[in-house]
């Protein structure tokens, strides 16, 4: 979504002929100086084919003339009147009415009407008609330029019959010549538009490209202020800066509209300053004016806020849009009024297209990484199964062997024997681990309940787990997959090293936001000498958690036990990529 947005010529906003042929021709008043010096240039020249016809015509009927042929003087008087009075006033083809194509017409009636007077077409100024057919031909096409020719036809045959008493005839020649006169000007007209209409699509196409080009060199400008990060949590920080720095807002606020499975979406606020909304919220509880700007389709800038809300100053906002769809808002508000010009709304117009993609891509980047992950455990657990698993199977099978061959074995032998049991089991219990991931029919819950019945019938612990009831009620499957790494990291080291004998997990959905909780009643430790970084895979789960923009929260006490809970960024939580 931009500010500014350039509009792609349709059809009706193609040039009409008559427009074409009126910037064409340039027979018009004012324009520019080429324009005027064309217009001159094809004056002069329709000046001089008038006057040459008549000259041509005044040395053919000279003798007739001479001798006092005084239809023949008629005739030569009318050319000369319709010759000035176009040379004084030449007919101005571009206009938009009509009234200068019948002019033009009228013209060839008058000059009809006067070589009738003498011999008709065969009157030695027949060229005089036939410059005023070719006027009309190349002014408005070949179809009036017919029109033209019959035209002369019938007014010459008219005023023939009146004057004469020869009837009215007519040369093949004159006949050839007229048409001529209609044809050649009618298809260079034809031509001449198609080349005007192609060069100003040309044209336009060009206007478009540099209008174009400039819009993005300023997202460029943009886009190398923005940033280029793909984790979440640096997207939002860096972006957040450069709103500060390019608006210098006193109020400021990104939300996220999340896609969940629940019956409604929710507006998730990704980072606010004094704009006071919850984590997430309704669709429908969009405050004013961010509940405006959801609506409009490009940025919204409103100087006094006093009008819509409760809150003084003046402010900016724009949608975030990707794909056609909505993925959020951003929102910068200064205390004064009339705070933002619009060339600040076409800059967040540009910051807000950039930022919807850098958070599109960051989700993406997220859900790819996460797809890549479960593909690398599930060739994991396959080597581990096809290798390492078929070794012990086969180190387990010769250890029985071997006491099957002895009357009474070795404790050791029975001891290692049990070993290789053992580790086949957890190697088997790793492989179901690796391969669990969340996916349709197979949320957090179910594959939390299969990890504690695995930990259950290999240990004596005493585990406690409450999930949602309703196993629609999930959230995205990239987070879910990184908490159920999380749970299991947790439940090993409890298992192995917190000496406990009961634990409690809770796994629970409120609003889009997820809470996962795990506590033992183990040794626990004093967290004021601090934590070992590789101490009980806590690196591994910080991680796992930043990951997915969740906090990580560790609590414990010497002798007391620990206390785990992950708490889920609700606009990370509701997303399906």
């Amino acid at each position: 979504m931009t500010a500014a947005t350039t509009k792609s010529a349709s059809a009706t906003d193609q040039p009409t002929p008559g427009e074409v042929l009126r910037s064409l021709r340039a027979l018009k008043e004012g324009g520019s100086v080429e324009v005027n010096v064309l217009t001159a240039s094809l004056a002069a020249i329709l000046t001089l084919l008038r006057w040459g016809a008549i000259a041509i015509g005044l040395g053919w009927a000279a003798t007739q003339a001479s001798g006092g042929n005084v239809r023949v003087v008629a005739t030569l008087a009318v050319a000369i009147f319709v010759a000035t009075f176009r040379t004084v006033i030449p007919l101005r083809t571009d206009s938009p009415s009509r009234s200068a194509l019948i002019f033009a017409m009228g013209d060839v009636v008058v000059l009809g009407l006067g070589l009738g007077i003498s011999t008709g077409l065969n009157s030695p100024f027949v060229g005089c008609i036939m410059v005023s057919v070719a006027v009309v031909a190349f002014g408005w096409g070949l179809p009036f330029g017919a029109l033209a020719s019959i035209l002369a036809f019938a007014s010459a045959g008219v005023s023939t019959v009146y004057f004469t008493d020869d009837g009215f005839g007519f040369s093949p020649l004159a006949v050839l010549a007229l048409v001529c006169a209609a044809l050649f000007p009618g298809i260079y007209h034809i031509n001449l538009t198609d080349a005007e209409r192609t060069r100003r699509r040309l044209s336009d196409q060009r206007d478009r490209l540099v209008e174009t080009n400039e819009l993005l060199g300023a997202l460029m400008d943009v886009a190398r202020t923005l940033p280029s990060s793909l984790d979440l949590a640096d997207v939002l920080r860096s972006t957040r800066s450069q709103l500060q720095e390019a608006f210098h807002p006193d109020r400021l606020v990104i939300l996220t509209l999340d896609d969940t499975t629940l019956d409604e979406q929710l507006w998730s606020t990704q980072t606010q300053t004094q704009f006071d909304l919850p984590p997430t919220f309704p669709v429908d509880a969009l405050p004013s004016p961010l509940s405006d700007a959801a609506s409009k389709p490009d940025v919204l800038r409103i100087n006094d806020l006093r009008e819509i809300s409760d809150r003084s100053g003046s402010g900016m906002y724009a949608r975030l849009i990707v794909n056609g769809r909505d993925r959020g808002l951003v929102g910068v508000e200064r205390e004064a009024r009339a705070a933002y010009s619009p060339g600040d709304a076409v800059m967040l117009g540009g910051m807000a297209d950039v930022l919807a993609l850098t958070l599109s891509n960051a989700r993406s980047f997220g859900h790819l990484r996460s797809l890549a992950a479960a593909e690398e455990r599930s060739r994991i657990a396959r080597d581990l199964h096809d290798r390492l698993g078929q070794w012990l199977t086969y180190i387990s099978l010769e250890l029985e062997r071997i006491q099957a061959e002895r009357d009474e074995p070795s404790p050791n032998l029975k001891s290692l024997h049990a070993d290789t049991q053992g580790a086949i089991a957890e190697l088997r219990d790793t492989l179901m681990e690796l391969r669990a991931t969340v996916g349709p029919g197979r949320p957090l819950g179910v594959l939390l309940g299969e990890v504690i019945d695995r930990i259950r019938k290999r240990s004596t612990l005493e585990i406690d787990l409450t999930i949602p009831e309703d196993r629609e009620l999930v959230l995205g499957e990239v987070v879910e997959n990184e908490l159920l790494r999380i749970a299991q990291e947790a439940l090993t080291n409890v298992e192995k090293h917190a000496n406990a004998s009961q634990v409690t997990v809770a796994w629970t959905i409120e609003r889009g936001r997820g809470t996962l909780y795990i506590h033992d009643n183990g040794r626990g430790f004093d967290p004021a000498r601090g934590i070992r970084g590789n101490a009980y895979g806590l690196v591994g789960m910080r991680e796992r958690a930043a990951s997915v923009g969740a906090i990580l929260e560790v609590r414990s006490s010497p002798n007391e036990g620990t206390t785990i809970t992950v708490l889920t960024s609700p606009t990370i939580s509701g997303a399906h990529p």
